[in-house]
């Protein structure tokens, strides 16, 4: 079907023309999204949103281009728009693991002195504050690569940041938790 003849029922909103469009670009639509988009579940999303918003804004589709070059543009849109909802979307880490992190096993059966176990409560506190005031994205980054385990790698990708930037975030987070332990253990008397 000519892009015109084609434009033109979907202007008319015939769902025939719209079936057709969809089995004549949905692999294409795909092909693009998926070049930006690695989560599969994410790439059918990305791709619904474009044909829907096809369908919605044809009126504004200007016929001195071709229709592929729209609606690509379209979807390379929506994927960006999908990539920087990741940016703002950090790791969810929950309350939980917070607490654990709080009462270490260690200092939960700790059969030591009470001034070591008052040393001991005072750092905790002290990394749950250094936690606490840290953003999102570098919070969910430190608890995941150092409570959960999670790779350099795996982070990057659901941060949507480089390697080598989680790397030197990670490394910031552990200068910046070194210090406020620090700071704690001198107070008292202790070396660090």
């Amino acid at each position: 079907m000519e892009d015109q003849v084609l434009v033109e029922k979907l202007l008319n909103k015939d769902p025939d023309a719209f079936e057709w469009l969809f089995k004549e670009y949905n692999e294409r639509v795909k092909a693009v999204v998926r070049r930006l988009i690695r989560d599969e579940r994410d790439v059918e999303e990305v791709v619904q949103d474009t044909f829907w918003t096809v369908y919605r804004k044809i009126h504004l589709f200007r016929q001195d281009s071709a229709l592929w070059s729209w609606m690509y543009r379209i979807a390379v849109n929506a994927a960006k728009m999908k990539i920087r909802k990741y940016k703002r979307r950090p790791i969810p880490v929950d309350d939980d693991v917070l607490r654990s992190m709080s009462m270490p096993e260690s200092l939960a059966n700790l059969d030591s002195r009470p001034d070591q176990q008052l040393s001991c409560k005072r750092i905790m506190s002290e990394m749950q504050d250094f936690l606490d005031e840290c953003d999102d994205t570098n919070r969910s980054l430190y608890i995941a690569m150092e409570v959960h385990g999670i790779s350099k790698e795996e982070i990057a990708e659901q941060l949507d940041l480089s390697v080598p930037a989680v790397k030197t975030r990670l490394h910031r987070m552990r200068v910046g938790l070194k210090e406020r332990i620090s700071s704690v253990r001198e107070e008292e008397g202790v070396a660090a």
